[in-house]
């Protein structure tokens, strides 16, 4: 709804009265029309390079996730569970098997 020459005269009037007046209020109310620095992200071109940092980002994460995966198995130290099994375990001597060397014939 736009206001009419009339209107607009009596509120430039009322706004050069309080700038007058009250000057830190005056100061207060013109900061209202000034666009901040999120109003750059408002913008189409804002929006698509917000967009575009976010999947690079996003990326970059996952790049990372998946490059330390293979280091995650060299920073545990876990102990196999101790099992007890019928089978022994192979000891450092070595075994010495005899073989029967027989010179009888069958017979």
């Amino acid at each position: 709804m736009a206001l009419s020459m009339d209107e607009q005269r009596m509120l430039a009037e009322i706004e050069r009265r309080l700038a007058a007046e009250d000057p830190g209020l005056a100061t207060k109310l013109t900061s209202f029309r000034r666009p901040g620095p999120a109003a750059g992200l408002r913008t189409r071109r804002g929006k698509i390079v917000g967009s575009i940092c976010t999947i690079v980002l996003l990326a970059v994460i996952g790049i990372t996730v998946y490059a330390m995966t293979p280091f995650r198995a060299y920073g545990q130290k876990t102990k196999l569970p101790a099992t007890t099994s019928s089978v022994s375990a192979p000891s450092s001597a070595p075994t010495v098997h005899k073989a029967s060397t027989s010179t009888h014939a069958p017979g």
